[in-house]
């Protein structure tokens, strides 16, 4: 018989309380005892010895009864894996990064770097996991907002700068789709991590009503290389050789075969609601094809965005007629500049052209390939965090 030695990767409160005692409570009552019988079942302390004849296995089994699991098999978090993981970082293994909303469960470096393993991260990613969660707890981001909402919202992580080369996190053909291990374990961690520290359980806390793919994982990587225009990180700030992950709230992924026509149509559609609502944040992608075309007609990267806020627009027809005017909860408060501009004939879906994250990424291809990401949740929000790495 073999043995794992494994870190529990569930969060503790600062009290000491663990997070798995309250969705115990809440499993029972939402009748998910069927889904999660061992929920909070487990000892009360760091690690844990687990055998059998196929430990592996068992620790699989084990965790995803324990609800600590997005469903997909795990990466045991074994003691040697977890220490490489942390001395990656180069911070203290209890070292506190960020307190975890809804619940409050404390995001250390080692808890971080258990769930990091399990999401099947190379060591050397645990400074952009690092960065990703500081962004995600900042008051911003509306993080217990994400978590316990009704609407299908999930993190996106756009990383800028050299770091995306080293780790593969892929900007090119398929940047949105399989085969990268930085794109999909990046992007798995931090759900991990907002599941096991922070408490966000599907239907237990997080009541997405439909979910969506991207609450797997979505993590991409800009294509600086492939862009017309300054990088990201350099737009916001940032010196060419730092490396950053700036972090949105996207309701869903819609794929656009087209130009900025196409793309103000489809800004312009009751996908971008909750973004006129709550004022919020959106990212578009533009395809390498698409961007030099533009570039070549002489559009800077601030002309397409101002573009995008001037023709993305929403008939008052069909706003007034829409489900979030109509349906439950109809009398919301809408922002002033929208309702100035329902008097007029048609609503731009942004407040601001500034409020666009604009970036170059997909196949380097004469097709083109475009995206756009529609917000929710308030305040408005697009968070920015450099990724530091050990010296």
């Amino acid at each position: 018989m073999d043995a794992l030695w494994i870190l529990l990767p569930s969060g503790q409160r600062r009290s000491g309380e663990w997070i798995d005692d309250t969705l115990a409570r809440r499993v029972v009552e939402a009748g998910m005892t069927a889904k999660w019988p061992l929920a909070g079942v487990f000892p009360r302390q760091r690690v844990e010895v687990v055998r059998g004849n196929d430990p592996f296995a068992e620790v699989n089994a084990l965790f995803y009864r324990r609800g600590w699991t997005d469903g997909l098999p795990i990466v045991p978090p074994t003691l040697g894996r977890v220490e490489a993981t942390v001395r990656a970082s180069g911070r203290p293994a209890q070292e506190e990064v960020a307190v975890l909303e809804p619940l409050g469960g404390m995001a250390t470096v080692e808890k971080i770097a258990a769930n990091a393993v399990m999401a099947g991260c190379v060591p050397e990613s645990m400074p952009l996991v690092v960065a990703a969660v500081e962004a995600i707890a900042d008051p911003d981001f509306n993080l217990r907002g994400v978590q316990t909402t009704d609407e299908n919202v999930a993190p996106l992580l756009i990383v800028s700068g050299p770091i995306a080369r080293t780790l593969e996190i892929n900007g090119g053909c398929g940047a949105l789709g399989t085969g990268w291990q930085g794109n999909a374990s990046v992007g798995r961690a931090v759900r991990l991590i907002m599941n096991n520290i922070g408490g966000g359980w599907p239907v237990v806390v997080s009541f997405a009503g439909l979910g969506q793919p991207a609450r797997y994982t979505l993590c991409f990587a800009e294509d600086a290389g492939a862009s017309p225009w300054e990088p990201l990180h350099v737009e916001l700030g940032h010196e060419a050789g730092a490396s950053t992950v700036t972090v949105l709230r996207a309701e869903t992924a819609i794929n656009v075969t087209g130009g900025l026509k196409e793309l103000t149509s489809v800004m312009a559609s009751a996908a971008s609601g909750f973004t006129m609502l709550h004022e919020g944040k959106v990212a578009v992608v533009l395809a390498p094809f698409v961007a030099r075309r533009l570039a070549a007609a002489g559009y800077s990267k601030a002309d397409v965005k101002a573009h995008l806020r001037e023709h993305a627009r929403m008939p008052a027809a069909h706003w007034r007629e829409s489900w979030l005017n109509t349906g439950n909860g109809a009398k919301r408060r809408w922002p002033a500049w929208v309702l100035e501009a329902a008097e007029v004939g048609t609503i731009p879906v942004l407040r601001d052209a500034e409020d666009i994250t604009l970036v170059v990424a997909g196949a380097d291809i004469p097709i083109p390939q475009c995206a756009y990401f529609p917000s929710w949740g308030f305040p408005p929000c697009r968070v920015t965090r450099r990724i530091e790495l050990p010296t």
